[in-house]
């Protein structure tokens, strides 16, 4: 429990993190993917923070892990030439008073180095990855300054692009340490990306940072260290809950059809028939899409987003999902955007409203001397034992990645990137997700057979649900870092 109003934990509970870099770098969006909130200002602009501005990171038995954003370094050459010229170039510093009006630059220097020697008991040190490090030239002379410090340092890449696979985000971390390798106060090298980060990743900032707090508050660190662990492993277990809800749905879904047996049917006339298998299939094409946005929504949520295009789908009505190929152009956009355009054929057979199988056009749907079975997959559906309609296993494989997919773009989606939006997501996690879902086939398989074949009751389909996609989760999760799941 936190403390009352206006008590503040003993100082030996307070660990400190100071956010500092070069100026627009980017700490104050970072400052707002790691708090779940929207704090200070952000503008493509030099020296928007001009003071140092301190949050609650996380709070927790009395114990508060702090977080400063401070203005960061403004002309570090010109600064370090000023400090070589002093016998204690920091005291020197710190008693030294610029206008911020007429020196800017120096200004938000003086404020956020003063904010490291007086506050920080590590520092995160900032950088912009989209320059190699031998470019950046004011690395040098930043980390000669930090250096007189004698804080431990945590480097953290920042705008590295959206997720890569293991092996280039490894390299990219590997450049960075070997040019940083020269100053000893640099621990550590992580990628972070404020726009594109996960809380795996998270989760490793905190094991990194362990072994870098002081002893006197070791204690502390390691309870904060494990709420946070269990914080983003909860919202893990009720993204797990909300996908598996998700995918018992679609294997309790059916649509009810006229009684007679497949072979009786065939009497009743082809087009008859190919319109009743059509018509089943768009209603569970627009349930089936109804549910994502909301699944999508609740997601968005638990991860303490926020997205006025996410919560205007919200609020459709059923007259607007009538029909799939009348459903907006947006809904389809949000749907195909969590599957970064990887989902293909499942996207184009929810859009056409069954009119594509995997991708293809529709085989032989009606073509002379049809059967009624093949009719029936021709729309990627099954009878099941309750004698209705229903998606067939291979569609129900599709929706188990599609929910895996729209997992990995909720849970990368900072919030310093601002309001949840569409966005093309990295190819590989679908080759990724496509390597689970032939790991976890015949799971798959039961799940499915339990609800369509043998009329499972919902409460037992989805603890079996939740157990399947919680699992292929935590598989996505290692195979995409590996070097987390070390740690």
């Amino acid at each position: 429990m936190p403390p009352p109003p206006g008590i503040q934990p003993p100082a030996s509970d307070i660990v400190t993190l100071s956010l500092i870099s070069h100026t627009n770098a980017g700490k104050t969006t970072l400052a707002r993917t790691l708090l779940r909130q929207d704090v200070g200002e952000v503008r493509d602009a030099a020296h928007v923070t001009l003071f140092n501005e301190s949050y609650r990171l996380l709070e927790q038995d009395a114990r508060l892990l702090r977080l400063w954003d401070t203005p960061g370094f403004g002309d570090s050459a010109r600064l370090l030439k000023r400090l070589q010229r002093e016998r204690n170039p920091i005291l020197w510093f710190i008693s030294q008073t610029w206008d911020r009006l007429t020196d800017k630059p120096l200004w938000c220097s003086q404020q956020a180095l003063k904010n490291v020697r007086e506050e920080a008991d590590v520092v995160l040190y900032l950088v912009n990855a989209t320059e190699p490090p031998e470019v950046a030239a004011y690395i040098s002379p930043e980390m000669e300054i930090l250096g007189w410090v004698g804080k431990p340092v945590l480097v953290l890449l920042n705008q590295t692009g959206p997720a890569q696979e293991a092996s280039l985000e490894e390299a990219e971390v590997n450049a960075w340490r070997e040019h940083l390798k020269q100053w000893p106060m640099v621990r550590e090298v992580l990628c972070l990306d404020a726009f594109a980060r996960c809380w795996v990743q998270e989760n490793r900032l905190m094991d990194s940072l362990a072994p870098l707090v002081s002893e006197t508050k070791a204690d502390a660190f390691k309870h904060l260290r494990r709420a946070w662990h269990q914080r983003n492993e909860e919202v893990f277990r009720q993204s797990s809950r909300i996908l598996a809800e998700l995918l018992t749905a679609a294997v309790v879904d059916g649509i009810e059809v006229r009684g007679e047996t497949l072979w009786e049917r065939i009497g009743i006339g082809r087009s008859e028939l190919n319109k009743e298998y059509q018509d089943a299939r768009e209603q569970l094409a627009t349930r089936l899409a109804d549910r994502l946005v909301l699944a999508t929504n609740q997601l968005i949520d638990l991860h303490g987003l926020e997205g006025e295009a996410a919560r205007r789908l919200g609020r459709l009505t059923q007259e607007q999902f009538h029909l799939p190929a009348q459903v907006p152009e947006a809904i389809w956009s949000v749907v195909g955007s969590v599957a970064g355009g990887a989902m293909g054929g499942l996207i184009a057979d929810l859009k056409m409203g069954g009119m594509t199988f995997g991708g293809g056009a529709l085989v032989g749907g009606l073509a002379a001397g049809i059967g009624a079975y093949a009719l029936i997959k021709s729309y990627n559906l099954v009878r099941g034992g309750d004698h209705r309609l229903h998606w067939s296993c291979e569609h129900f494989r599709e929706q188990v990645r599609l929910a895996m997919l729209t997992y990995l773009a909720v849970a990368h989606f900072g919030r310093g990137r601002g309001e949840w939006q569409e966005s093309a997501e990295p190819a590989h996690w679908n080759t990724v997700c496509g390597q689970i879902l032939d790991e976890h086939e015949d799971g798959i398989t039961r799940l499915w057979k339990s609800g369509v074949e043998s009329n499972a009751m919902p409460d037992s389909l989805s603890k079996s649900a939740h157990a399947l996609i919680h699992d292929c989760l935590s598989c996505v999760l290692v195979r995409l870092y590996p070097a987390t799941s070390k740690t």
